[in-house]
């Protein structure tokens, strides 16, 4: 057999199961990992959004609290009859100077002075009022932690401040503020007013929050209390998940918490918030964007605006790329690997398969190819296998026996002029071929084919077991001139008792049978 056409053949034949098994996995592993990977992605947008969220109702809740604060300290004793620390809370600072300097000393003289000593009524007073307001003013300071106090007249006149700095007197901001809530109609006056944020030093962001202070329905002072994002960051810092960063942007694009809220004091971060997402935030709207939609983007954003008041400003939480889509990587990874395995895994099966199958095929057809030259004499192979390989086989070797029948029986004279030499060396030709179909069909076990059917001889011979008598009838040359043809019909007989219908060897059992009964019919 031509060993090259038979490689190539085995190539080919593996090569295009590979190609026929490898095209659907490939197909499905896409589809599954493409069905999967849009279902992280959609969890990874829902759960930035949720953080996002959290932020947004803490925020909320932040600026509310400040605002009900404020409010209820301008309507509260402690701002309309308060005296002591608080100076004009409101109305004692017209006794104490025309200014915070001469308050402050004339106060401290008033407070420092023996108890035992003649005081006025006015002094009484005084000590009565400071022991009465200085612990909720002191609680009140601590509940919410609001950095600054002071407090305006009428006339637009600082009269107290917790830290009277020249910031506090220069800064424009808290003075539009005053100016708006003594200017508007008592009808439309609102409760509460805050100004912008502005920077205060590197990292802070400071506002001023303003309520009237009302007797009668009439104005007695504007209570002003200071308020930074410092709290709001501290808050905001417990929600936040490693590598992920906050905005919190107003309406001139600058961050009230200082640019971004770290994880830890040490964090550093490598992206800036899309333009696109504060704009699409002050606007009103609210979304995710992923990198898809901006190439150049390297992360994951969130965003949605905040209305607090009158004032709008745009939160945006964004986390990168590579943390947000790890799931998705993971899956990308298993995937790949996946497929490796399963190209290895169909190259083995593959290349066995080509073995198991293509290389008897070949062989068989090989061997098919011999008969037709007519080479009869070339062994046929796979015979012992239990598939429809080993039926082919069996079936070549049945036709190869055939074949050489044929031919004896066609290279001899015609039925006419058979001599009875010619017709015995006929039958001694159907006996050993219908002796080695029986043996073949047995399994090739010569010493158990004759104990079990008990037509045969055994011989014990130096310690193994001959069959002497039944090996003469296995070739041609050996046959006795006057064989033992019952011998042979009869084992023919005990081994189609033994051999299924379904079996490759049952029919050409019968039919030697039959041929050999119908020689011994026509000689008689």
């Amino acid at each position: 057999m031509d060993m090259g056409y038979s490689t190539r053949l085995q190539r080919r034949f593996m090569w295009w199961f590979f190609s026929l098994s490898i095209i659907p996995v490939i197909i499905l592993t896409g589809y599954f990992t493409w069905s999967q990977s849009q279902l992280l992605i959609t969890q990874a947008h829902q759960q930035l959004e949720n953080e996002r969220d959290r932020y947004y109702f803490t925020i909320k809740e932040y600026f509310h609290d400040q605002v009900r604060a404020v409010v209820n300290l301008a309507d509260s004793d402690l701002a309309i009859s308060s005296g002591g620390r608080f100076y004009g809370f409101p109305n004692a600072f017209a006794q104490l100077g025309e200014d915070t300097s001469q308050a402050h000393r004339q106060l401290m003289q008033i407070l420092q002075q023996n108890a035992g000593t003649h005081l006025n009524t006015n002094n009484q007073n005084y000590h009565r009022l400071y022991r009465q307001f200085n612990r909720q003013y002191q609680s009140w300071m601590a509940r919410y932690e609001f950095n600054n106090v002071a407090m305006f007249d009428r006339n637009q006149h600082l009269v107290f401040a917790v830290k009277a700095t020249p910031q506090l007197l220069a800064d424009t901001r808290l003075r539009q503020a005053v100016t708006q809530l003594l200017d508007a109609p008592p009808k439309r006056r609102p409760k509460w007013v805050r100004t912008h944020f502005a920077p205060q030093g590197s990292r802070t962001m400071q506002a001023w929050y303003l309520a009237p202070i009302l007797k009668s329905g009439q104005i007695q002072s504007i209570l002003a209390v200071s308020t930074t994002t410092d709290n709001l960051s501290a808050m905001l810092r417990q929600l936040q998940r490693p590598h992920s960063a906050l905005w919190l942007i107003d309406q001139s694009h600058q961050s009230l918490l200082s640019g971004w809220v770290p994880r830890s004091s040490h964090a550093k971060l490598a992206v800036s918030p899309p333009q696109a997402a504060i704009i699409k935030s002050l606007e009103g709207q609210q979304g995710v964007l992923s990198p898809s939609d901006y190439a150049l983007m390297p992360q994951l954003t969130a965003y949605r605006p905040v209305s607090i008041g009158n004032t709008s400003w745009a939160l945006i939480t964004c986390t990168p790329k590579q943390s947000a889509y790890q799931p998705l990587y993971r899956l990308y990874s298993i995937s790949v690997a996946l497929v490796i395995v399963l190209i290895v895994l169909l190259l083995f099966i593959g290349h066995w398969l080509s073995h198991r199958l293509a290389l008897p095929m070949l062989q068989l057809t090989w061997c098919a190819e011999q008969f037709a030259a007519g080479e009869l004499d070339y062994p046929v192979t796979h015979r012992q296998r239990q598939d429809e390989i080993g039926r082919l086989a069996t079936a070549l070797s049945h036709l190869q026996h055939r074949l050489k029948a044929t031919c004896f029986s066609t290279s001899s004279p015609s039925p006419s002029e058979h001599t009875p030499a010619m017709q015995s060396d006929s039958l001694h030709h159907s006996l050993v071929i219908a002796m080695n179909l029986a043996l073949e069909a047995w399994g090739g076990d010569k010493v158990g084919l004759a104990e079990q059917s008990g037509l045969w001889r055994v011989y014990s011979d130096k310690g193994s077991l001959q069959t002497r008598t039944l090996d003469k009838y296995l070739h041609l040359e050996t046959v006795p001139k006057t064989p033992r043809w019952r011998n042979v019909v009869r084992s023919l007989d005990f081994v189609l008792q033994h051999t299924d219908r379904q079996s490759p060897y049952y029919q050409p059992l019968k039919q030697a049978q039959q041929e050999i009964q119908h020689w011994i019919t026509d000689r008689r």
